[in-house]
Protein backbone atom coordinates (compact mmCIF):
# COMPACT_ATOMS: atom_id res chain seq x y z
CA UNK A 1 0.00 0.00 0.00
CA UNK A 2 3.00 1.97 0.85
CA UNK A 3 4.10 1.67 -2.48
CA UNK A 4 1.26 2.74 -4.26
CA UNK A 5 0.63 5.66 -2.39
CA UNK A 6 4.43 6.53 -3.73
CA UNK A 7 3.12 6.30 -7.35
CA UNK A 8 0.48 7.86 -6.85
CA UNK A 9 2.03 11.04 -5.04
CA UNK A 10 4.45 11.16 -7.79
CA UNK A 11 1.94 11.07 -10.54
CA UNK A 12 0.05 13.88 -8.36
CA UNK A 13 2.66 16.10 -7.98
CA UNK A 14 3.97 15.97 -11.41
CA UNK A 15 0.83 17.08 -13.22
CA UNK A 16 -0.22 19.55 -10.73
CA UNK A 17 3.04 21.23 -10.78
CA UNK A 18 2.81 22.07 -14.19
CA UNK A 19 1.56 25.47 -15.49
CA UNK A 20 -0.64 23.91 -17.77
CA UNK A 21 -2.85 22.35 -14.85
CA UNK A 22 -2.64 25.38 -13.06
CA UNK A 23 -3.26 27.93 -15.74
CA UNK A 24 -6.40 25.61 -17.18
CA UNK A 25 -7.83 24.95 -13.85
CA UNK A 26 -7.53 28.84 -12.64
CA UNK A 27 -8.52 29.87 -15.83
CA UNK A 28 -11.48 27.15 -17.26
CA UNK A 29 -14.52 28.94 -14.76
CA UNK A 30 -13.33 32.27 -16.03
CA UNK A 31 -12.65 31.63 -20.04
CA UNK A 32 -15.73 29.51 -20.18
CA UNK A 33 -18.07 32.18 -19.29
CA UNK A 34 -16.30 34.97 -21.38
CA UNK A 35 -16.35 32.90 -24.40
CA UNK A 36 -19.90 32.65 -23.81
CA UNK A 37 -20.90 35.98 -23.13
CA UNK A 38 -18.39 36.94 -25.81
CA UNK A 39 -20.17 34.99 -28.50
CA UNK A 40 -23.76 36.24 -27.25
CA UNK A 41 -22.45 39.84 -27.68
CA UNK A 42 -20.84 39.94 -31.35
CA UNK A 43 -24.16 38.07 -32.45
CA UNK A 44 -26.13 40.62 -31.12
CA UNK A 45 -24.08 43.35 -32.32
CA UNK A 46 -23.95 41.76 -35.60
CA UNK A 47 -27.79 41.62 -35.88
CA UNK A 48 -28.07 45.71 -34.02
CA UNK A 49 -25.08 47.03 -36.28
CA UNK A 50 -27.46 46.53 -40.08
CA UNK A 51 -29.93 45.35 -41.35
CA UNK A 52 -31.02 43.39 -44.87
CA UNK A 53 -34.13 44.26 -46.79
CA UNK A 54 -36.56 42.20 -47.87
CA UNK A 55 -39.06 42.82 -50.35
CA UNK A 56 -42.73 42.49 -50.02
CA UNK A 57 -44.67 41.75 -53.34
CA UNK A 58 -48.16 41.83 -51.59
CA UNK A 59 -50.50 41.05 -54.17
CA UNK A 60 -53.72 41.14 -51.52
CA UNK A 61 -52.77 44.08 -49.71
CA UNK A 62 -52.97 42.70 -46.20
CA UNK A 63 -50.09 43.04 -44.82
CA UNK A 64 -48.72 46.32 -44.87
CA UNK A 65 -46.42 46.68 -41.30
CA UNK A 66 -46.79 43.51 -40.24
CA UNK A 67 -43.52 41.96 -40.62
CA UNK A 68 -41.19 42.80 -37.78
CA UNK A 69 -37.90 40.37 -37.89
CA UNK A 70 -34.41 41.55 -36.10
CA UNK A 71 -32.25 41.67 -38.22
CA UNK A 72 -34.42 42.63 -41.58
CA UNK A 73 -36.31 46.21 -42.84
CA UNK A 74 -39.15 45.41 -45.06
CA UNK A 75 -39.99 47.21 -47.85
CA UNK A 76 -43.39 46.62 -49.60
CA UNK A 77 -42.70 46.90 -53.71
CA UNK A 78 -45.42 46.34 -56.63
CA UNK A 79 -44.80 45.45 -59.92
CA UNK A 80 -44.89 41.86 -61.67
CA UNK A 81 -43.12 38.67 -59.70
CA UNK A 82 -40.81 38.47 -62.55
CA UNK A 83 -39.80 42.19 -62.42
CA UNK A 84 -38.68 41.98 -59.25
CA UNK A 85 -37.24 38.41 -58.85
CA UNK A 86 -35.10 39.88 -61.88
CA UNK A 87 -33.97 42.86 -60.04
CA UNK A 88 -34.09 42.43 -56.25
CA UNK A 89 -30.57 41.04 -55.79
CA UNK A 90 -29.00 43.74 -58.22
CA UNK A 91 -30.58 46.16 -56.54
CA UNK A 92 -29.01 44.53 -52.78
CA UNK A 93 -31.86 43.52 -51.46
CA UNK A 94 -31.75 40.09 -49.24
CA UNK A 95 -35.08 38.54 -50.63
CA UNK A 96 -38.36 38.68 -51.93
CA UNK A 97 -41.36 37.63 -50.28
CA UNK A 98 -44.40 37.22 -52.54
CA UNK A 99 -48.22 37.46 -51.13
CA UNK A 100 -51.11 36.24 -53.51
CA UNK A 101 -53.90 37.01 -53.96
CA UNK A 102 -56.03 35.89 -50.72
CA UNK A 103 -59.78 34.92 -50.75
CA UNK A 104 -60.87 35.06 -47.45
CA UNK A 105 -64.23 35.30 -47.99
CA UNK A 106 -64.69 31.73 -46.44
CA UNK A 107 -63.20 31.87 -42.79
CA UNK A 108 -63.42 28.38 -42.67
CA UNK A 109 -60.43 27.45 -45.25
CA UNK A 110 -57.36 26.85 -42.70
CA UNK A 111 -54.56 26.81 -45.19
CA UNK A 112 -53.08 28.75 -47.76
CA UNK A 113 -50.63 27.96 -50.75
CA UNK A 114 -48.86 30.08 -52.94
CA UNK A 115 -46.77 32.12 -50.56
CA UNK A 116 -42.87 32.22 -52.24
CA UNK A 117 -39.63 33.59 -51.12
CA UNK A 118 -36.24 34.14 -53.37
CA UNK A 119 -33.03 34.82 -52.27
CA UNK A 120 -29.45 33.88 -53.47
CA UNK A 121 -29.00 32.65 -49.86
CA UNK A 122 -30.70 30.11 -47.92
CA UNK A 123 -32.15 32.43 -44.88
CA UNK A 124 -32.03 31.19 -41.42
CA UNK A 125 -34.97 28.87 -40.45
CA UNK A 126 -35.55 31.33 -37.53
CA UNK A 127 -36.38 34.23 -39.94
CA UNK A 128 -38.65 31.85 -42.00
CA UNK A 129 -40.45 30.82 -38.99
CA UNK A 130 -41.04 34.41 -38.01
CA UNK A 131 -42.61 35.48 -41.16
CA UNK A 132 -44.54 32.44 -41.66
CA UNK A 133 -45.97 33.27 -38.15
CA UNK A 134 -46.50 37.12 -38.81
CA UNK A 135 -48.34 36.55 -41.45
CA UNK A 136 -50.72 33.25 -39.80
CA UNK A 137 -51.74 36.05 -36.87
CA UNK A 138 -52.62 38.51 -40.07
CA UNK A 139 -54.95 35.85 -41.72
CA UNK A 140 -56.65 35.01 -38.16
CA UNK A 141 -57.26 38.81 -37.76
CA UNK A 142 -58.69 39.39 -41.16
CA UNK A 143 -60.64 36.13 -40.13
CA UNK A 144 -62.21 36.79 -37.21
CA UNK A 145 -63.12 40.61 -38.35
CA UNK A 146 -65.16 38.64 -40.89
CA UNK A 147 -66.67 36.20 -38.51
CA UNK A 148 -68.13 38.74 -36.87
CA UNK A 149 -67.41 37.88 -33.19
CA UNK A 150 -66.22 40.13 -30.75
CA UNK A 151 -62.28 39.66 -30.38
CA UNK A 152 -62.37 40.28 -26.77
CA UNK A 153 -64.53 37.72 -26.23
CA UNK A 154 -62.41 35.45 -28.04
CA UNK A 155 -59.31 36.51 -26.12
CA UNK A 156 -61.24 35.58 -22.92
CA UNK A 157 -61.95 31.91 -24.67
CA UNK A 158 -58.56 31.24 -24.32
CA UNK A 159 -57.20 29.23 -21.24
CA UNK A 160 -54.01 28.25 -19.97
CA UNK A 161 -53.37 25.63 -17.20
CA UNK A 162 -50.49 25.27 -14.61
CA UNK A 163 -49.52 22.02 -13.51
CA UNK A 164 -47.38 21.93 -10.30
CA UNK A 165 -45.76 18.66 -10.22
CA UNK A 166 -45.09 17.09 -6.68
CA UNK A 167 -43.26 13.64 -5.41
CA UNK A 168 -44.65 11.36 -2.89
CA UNK A 169 -41.77 10.24 -0.59
CA UNK A 170 -41.87 7.37 1.50
CA UNK A 171 -43.47 8.93 4.71
CA UNK A 172 -46.06 10.17 2.20
CA UNK A 173 -45.10 13.85 2.14
CA UNK A 174 -45.61 15.87 -0.51
CA UNK A 175 -42.95 17.37 -2.31
CA UNK A 176 -42.58 20.07 -5.09
CA UNK A 177 -40.75 18.98 -7.96
CA UNK A 178 -39.34 20.38 -11.61
CA UNK A 179 -38.87 18.38 -14.55
CA UNK A 180 -36.97 21.23 -16.31
CA UNK A 181 -34.70 21.54 -13.52
CA UNK A 182 -34.10 17.76 -13.09
CA UNK A 183 -33.58 17.39 -16.70
CA UNK A 184 -30.54 19.94 -16.80
CA UNK A 185 -29.06 18.80 -13.49
CA UNK A 186 -29.53 15.18 -14.97
CA UNK A 187 -27.55 15.98 -18.16
CA UNK A 188 -24.87 18.11 -16.84
CA UNK A 189 -23.86 15.59 -14.20
CA UNK A 190 -23.52 12.87 -16.91
CA UNK A 191 -21.83 14.67 -19.56
CA UNK A 192 -19.30 15.92 -16.57
CA UNK A 193 -18.90 12.06 -16.11
CA UNK A 194 -18.50 11.26 -20.34
CA UNK A 195 -16.22 14.49 -20.21
CA UNK A 196 -13.62 13.35 -17.22
CA UNK A 197 -13.63 9.72 -18.63
CA UNK A 198 -12.25 10.62 -21.95
CA UNK A 199 -9.79 13.73 -20.48
CA UNK A 200 -8.05 11.62 -17.70
CA UNK A 201 -8.69 8.04 -19.19
CA UNK A 202 -6.62 9.47 -21.86
CA UNK A 203 -3.96 10.74 -19.94
CA UNK A 204 -3.66 7.64 -17.83
CA UNK A 205 -2.99 5.57 -20.82
CA UNK A 206 -0.18 8.42 -22.20
CA UNK A 207 1.56 8.06 -19.41
CA UNK A 208 1.70 4.53 -18.98
CA UNK A 209 2.56 4.74 -22.74
CA UNK A 210 5.66 7.17 -22.19
CA UNK A 211 7.08 5.02 -19.28
CA UNK A 212 7.16 2.18 -21.21
CA UNK A 213 8.91 3.63 -24.69
CA UNK A 214 11.22 5.30 -22.23
CA UNK A 215 12.17 2.66 -20.73
CA UNK A 216 11.98 4.11 -17.39
CA UNK A 217 9.09 1.41 -16.21
CA UNK A 218 12.29 -1.73 -16.25
CA UNK A 219 13.82 0.38 -13.35
CA UNK A 220 10.26 1.40 -11.23
CA UNK A 221 9.47 -2.52 -11.73
CA UNK A 222 12.47 -3.30 -9.91
CA UNK A 223 11.21 -2.12 -6.58
CA UNK A 224 7.17 -1.90 -7.40
CA UNK A 225 4.98 -4.38 -8.26
CA UNK A 226 3.35 -4.00 -11.68
CA UNK A 227 0.00 -4.17 -10.22
CA UNK A 228 1.15 -1.64 -7.68
CA UNK A 229 2.57 0.73 -10.87
CA UNK A 230 -0.43 0.64 -12.32
CA UNK A 231 -2.90 1.38 -9.05
CA UNK A 232 -0.85 4.03 -8.60
CA UNK A 233 -0.98 5.78 -12.07
CA UNK A 234 -4.98 5.30 -11.87
CA UNK A 235 -5.42 7.02 -8.29
CA UNK A 236 -2.84 9.69 -9.29
CA UNK A 237 -4.23 10.81 -12.13
CA UNK A 238 -7.76 10.35 -10.80
CA UNK A 239 -6.33 13.05 -7.80
CA UNK A 240 -5.54 15.50 -9.69
CA UNK A 241 -8.88 14.92 -11.77
CA UNK A 242 -10.70 15.91 -8.60
CA UNK A 243 -8.98 18.40 -7.44
CA UNK A 244 -9.40 19.91 -10.23
CA UNK A 245 -12.71 19.46 -10.09
CA UNK A 246 -13.15 20.56 -6.54
CA UNK A 247 -11.32 23.87 -7.14
CA UNK A 248 -13.75 24.42 -9.97
CA UNK A 249 -16.80 24.18 -8.10
CA UNK A 250 -15.03 26.15 -4.93
CA UNK A 251 -14.19 29.13 -7.93
CA UNK A 252 -17.63 28.60 -9.53
CA UNK A 253 -19.13 28.77 -6.29
CA UNK A 254 -17.31 31.64 -5.01
CA UNK A 255 -17.81 33.85 -8.32
CA UNK A 256 -21.56 32.96 -8.36
CA UNK A 257 -21.43 34.15 -4.40
CA UNK A 258 -19.77 37.50 -5.06
CA UNK A 259 -21.89 38.18 -8.20
CA UNK A 260 -25.21 38.12 -6.42
CA UNK A 261 -23.88 39.95 -3.60
CA UNK A 262 -23.14 43.02 -5.75
CA UNK A 263 -26.40 42.68 -7.10
CA UNK A 264 -28.00 42.38 -4.16
CA UNK A 265 -26.09 45.12 -2.23
CA UNK A 266 -27.75 47.61 -4.55
CA UNK A 267 -31.10 46.13 -4.70
CA UNK A 268 -32.94 48.52 -2.50
CA UNK A 269 -32.10 50.97 -4.77
CA UNK A 270 -33.05 49.25 -7.65
CA UNK A 271 -36.68 47.93 -5.87
CA UNK A 272 -37.34 51.56 -4.60
CA UNK A 273 -36.45 52.84 -8.16
CA UNK A 274 -38.50 50.52 -10.01
CA UNK A 275 -41.52 50.56 -7.24
CA UNK A 276 -41.63 54.32 -8.84
CA UNK A 277 -41.78 52.96 -12.51
CA UNK A 278 -43.30 49.75 -12.24
CA UNK A 279 -46.89 49.40 -11.51
CA UNK A 280 -47.42 46.63 -8.52
CA UNK A 281 -48.78 44.48 -10.71
CA UNK A 282 -45.49 43.65 -12.42
CA UNK A 283 -43.76 43.96 -9.38
CA UNK A 284 -46.07 41.71 -7.62
CA UNK A 285 -45.00 38.85 -10.74
CA UNK A 286 -41.41 39.92 -10.17
CA UNK A 287 -41.73 38.87 -6.51
CA UNK A 288 -43.71 35.50 -7.21
CA UNK A 289 -41.19 34.72 -10.01
CA UNK A 290 -38.17 35.14 -7.91
CA UNK A 291 -39.59 32.89 -5.59
CA UNK A 292 -40.56 30.05 -7.73
CA UNK A 293 -36.95 30.68 -8.57
CA UNK A 294 -35.97 29.76 -4.93
CA UNK A 295 -38.91 26.84 -4.73
CA UNK A 296 -37.67 25.01 -7.62
CA UNK A 297 -34.13 25.33 -6.23
CA UNK A 298 -35.52 23.80 -2.52
CA UNK A 299 -37.00 21.11 -4.77
CA UNK A 300 -33.94 19.58 -5.37
CA UNK A 301 -31.89 16.93 -3.19
CA UNK A 302 -29.34 18.68 -3.33
CA UNK A 303 -26.87 16.68 -0.94
CA UNK A 304 -27.79 13.28 -2.13
CA UNK A 305 -27.30 14.56 -6.16
CA UNK A 306 -24.07 15.51 -4.82
CA UNK A 307 -22.76 12.63 -3.00
CA UNK A 308 -24.13 10.15 -6.06
CA UNK A 309 -22.28 12.17 -8.09
CA UNK A 310 -19.39 11.81 -6.39
CA UNK A 311 -19.66 7.89 -6.25
CA UNK A 312 -20.58 7.13 -9.80
CA UNK A 313 -17.67 9.66 -10.71
CA UNK A 314 -15.11 7.95 -8.70
CA UNK A 315 -16.41 4.55 -9.74
CA UNK A 316 -16.24 5.23 -13.44
CA UNK A 317 -13.10 6.29 -13.37
CA UNK A 318 -12.05 4.23 -11.33
CA UNK A 319 -13.42 1.32 -13.88
CA UNK A 320 -12.30 2.92 -17.13
CA UNK A 321 -9.18 4.54 -15.78
CA UNK A 322 -8.36 0.41 -15.33
CA UNK A 323 -9.23 -0.51 -18.66
CA UNK A 324 -7.48 2.61 -20.30
CA UNK A 325 -4.26 1.66 -18.53
CA UNK A 326 -4.24 -1.79 -19.84
CA UNK A 327 -4.65 -0.83 -23.03
CA UNK A 328 -1.69 1.52 -22.52
CA UNK A 329 0.77 -1.21 -21.36
CA UNK A 330 -0.17 -3.76 -24.40
CA UNK A 331 0.85 -1.70 -27.28
CA UNK A 332 3.88 0.91 -28.17
CA UNK A 333 2.05 3.34 -30.03
CA UNK A 334 -0.81 5.73 -29.42
CA UNK A 335 -1.72 4.06 -33.31
CA UNK A 336 -1.62 0.72 -32.10
CA UNK A 337 -4.42 1.33 -29.44
CA UNK A 338 -7.02 2.49 -31.56
CA UNK A 339 -7.98 -1.04 -31.76
CA UNK A 340 -8.34 -1.57 -28.36
CA UNK A 341 -10.11 1.73 -27.48
CA UNK A 342 -12.83 0.85 -29.81
CA UNK A 343 -14.53 -1.77 -27.28
CA UNK A 344 -13.65 0.51 -24.35
CA UNK A 345 -15.78 3.54 -25.60
CA UNK A 346 -18.53 2.15 -27.35
CA UNK A 347 -20.45 1.99 -24.01
CA UNK A 348 -19.34 5.83 -23.19
CA UNK A 349 -21.16 6.49 -26.60
CA UNK A 350 -24.00 4.63 -25.98
CA UNK A 351 -24.57 6.01 -22.51
CA UNK A 352 -24.26 9.53 -24.32
CA UNK A 353 -26.68 8.54 -26.71
CA UNK A 354 -29.52 7.01 -24.67
CA UNK A 355 -29.06 9.53 -22.33
CA UNK A 356 -31.18 12.06 -24.04
CA UNK A 357 -34.03 9.30 -24.39
CA UNK A 358 -33.36 8.09 -20.32
CA UNK A 359 -34.43 11.97 -19.56
CA UNK A 360 -37.27 11.61 -21.43
CA UNK A 361 -38.16 8.45 -19.70
CA UNK A 362 -36.05 7.91 -16.65
CA UNK A 363 -38.02 5.13 -15.06
CA UNK A 364 -38.57 2.94 -18.72
CA UNK A 365 -37.43 -0.07 -19.09
CA UNK A 366 -34.31 1.43 -20.78
CA UNK A 367 -33.29 3.54 -18.17
CA UNK A 368 -33.40 1.10 -15.92
CA UNK A 369 -31.37 -1.55 -17.24
CA UNK A 370 -28.47 0.74 -18.77
CA UNK A 371 -28.49 2.15 -14.91
CA UNK A 372 -27.51 -1.15 -13.99
CA UNK A 373 -24.71 -2.28 -15.93
CA UNK A 374 -21.21 -1.03 -14.85
CA UNK A 375 -20.45 -0.01 -17.89
CA UNK A 376 -22.92 2.28 -18.62
CA UNK A 377 -24.67 3.30 -14.77
CA UNK A 378 -22.50 6.18 -13.91
CA UNK A 379 -24.12 8.25 -17.04
CA UNK A 380 -27.47 6.83 -17.08
CA UNK A 381 -28.15 6.80 -13.46
CA UNK A 382 -26.65 9.96 -12.53
CA UNK A 383 -28.99 11.35 -15.53
CA UNK A 384 -32.26 9.58 -13.62
CA UNK A 385 -31.39 10.80 -9.83
CA UNK A 386 -32.80 14.36 -10.40
CA UNK A 387 -35.78 12.41 -11.36
CA UNK A 388 -35.94 10.48 -7.97
CA UNK A 389 -35.03 6.54 -8.03
CA UNK A 390 -36.35 4.06 -6.09
CA UNK A 391 -33.84 3.63 -3.29
CA UNK A 392 -33.37 0.05 -4.33
CA UNK A 393 -32.31 0.66 -8.23
CA UNK A 394 -29.86 2.94 -6.25
CA UNK A 395 -28.64 0.80 -3.92
CA UNK A 396 -27.95 -2.56 -6.55
CA UNK A 397 -26.39 -0.09 -9.07
CA UNK A 398 -24.09 0.86 -6.76
CA UNK A 399 -23.18 -2.73 -5.58
CA UNK A 400 -23.23 -3.69 -9.39
CA UNK A 401 -20.62 -0.68 -9.96
CA UNK A 402 -18.41 -1.96 -7.33
CA UNK A 403 -18.12 -4.95 -8.39
CA UNK A 404 -17.51 -3.84 -12.04
CA UNK A 405 -14.57 -1.91 -10.86
CA UNK A 406 -12.92 -4.52 -9.05
CA UNK A 407 -13.16 -6.82 -11.57
CA UNK A 408 -12.00 -4.54 -14.64
CA UNK A 409 -8.80 -3.89 -11.92
CA UNK A 410 -8.31 -7.35 -11.57
CA UNK A 411 -8.28 -7.83 -15.51
CA UNK A 412 -6.30 -4.81 -16.21
CA UNK A 413 -3.88 -5.70 -13.75
CA UNK A 414 -3.47 -8.92 -15.11
CA UNK A 415 -2.60 -7.64 -18.56
CA UNK A 416 -0.65 -4.57 -17.24
CA UNK A 417 1.93 -6.93 -15.42
CA UNK A 418 2.89 -8.62 -18.89
CA UNK A 419 2.22 -6.45 -21.01
CA UNK A 420 4.11 -3.69 -19.53
CA UNK A 421 7.50 -5.19 -20.10
CA UNK A 422 6.44 -6.18 -23.54
CA UNK A 423 8.18 -4.61 -26.32
CA UNK A 424 7.85 -4.80 -30.33
CA UNK A 425 5.26 -7.25 -29.72
CA UNK A 426 2.41 -7.90 -32.26
CA UNK A 427 -0.54 -7.69 -29.73
CA UNK A 428 -4.10 -8.53 -30.73
CA UNK A 429 -7.16 -10.18 -28.43
CA UNK A 430 -5.87 -13.24 -28.72
CA UNK A 431 -2.46 -12.19 -27.33
CA UNK A 432 -3.88 -9.96 -24.70
CA UNK A 433 -6.24 -13.45 -23.42
CA UNK A 434 -2.99 -15.07 -23.41
CA UNK A 435 -1.00 -12.41 -20.99
CA UNK A 436 -4.11 -12.50 -18.57
CA UNK A 437 -4.32 -16.30 -18.24
CA UNK A 438 -0.54 -16.15 -18.18
CA UNK A 439 1.61 -17.17 -14.59
CA UNK A 440 3.89 -15.49 -13.74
Amino acid sequence: MNKIFLVLKREYLTRVKKKSFLLATLLTPLVIPTIIFAIAYFATRDKDSGHDEIRVLDQSGYFENVFDVSGYDFTFVTGSLDDQKAKFDDEGAFGLLYIPELDLSDISVSRFEGFEFYSTTNPSFRTLESIERAMERRIEDLKLQRSGLDADVVANLQARVGLDTFNITETGEAKESNSGLSYAIGYGMGFLIYMFIFVYGGQIMQSVLDEKTSRIVEVIVSSVRPFQLMMGKVLGVGAVGFTQLLIWIVLIGGLSTLGLGILSGGNDVMMEAASQQMPQEAMSQQQEMAANIQGMIASVPVVKILLCFLFFFLGAYFLYGALYAAVGSAVDSLQDAQQFMFPIIIPIIVSIMAMFFVLEDPNGGLAVTLSMIPLTSPIIMMARIPFGVPDWQLALSMVLLIAGFVGTIYIAGRIYRIGILMYGVKVNWKVMKKWFTMKV
